[in-house]
């Protein structure tokens, strides 16, 4: 079964573990687009989804999503450059 994002572009593959949380992001009225880089390996890995913020960019947030020895980018645009109020939301989404 396909996802059907509103919000996320597609122009990549997104790691099958994450599209219950993209889902649950593009639920925010101030995004406006989510767009996943490509997925690529790192040296570290862990069983554990992990999703953090990694730092604020003129559009909104970059955060890296990752499980296993797979790391995937994820650019978050708002409205909003208020983007403290959008971390907030997207550690209680990640709870």
């Amino acid at each position: 079964m396909k996802i059907k994002f509103k919000k996320v572009k597609t122009e990549h593959t997104i790691m099958d573990e994450f599209h219950k949380i993209l889902l649950e992001i593009e639920k925010n009225p101030e995004i406006i687009r989510i767009i996943p880089g490509r997925i690529s390996r790192q040296q570290k890995w862990s069983s554990d989804l992990r999703f953090r913020v990694s730092y604020k960019t003129e559009s909104g947030i970059k955060c890296i999503m990752s499980k296993w020895a797979s790391a995937q980018e994820l650019f978050v645009v708002c409205n909003d450059k208020d983007t403290d109020s959008l971390i907030e939301f997207l550690k209680n989404v990640i709870k």
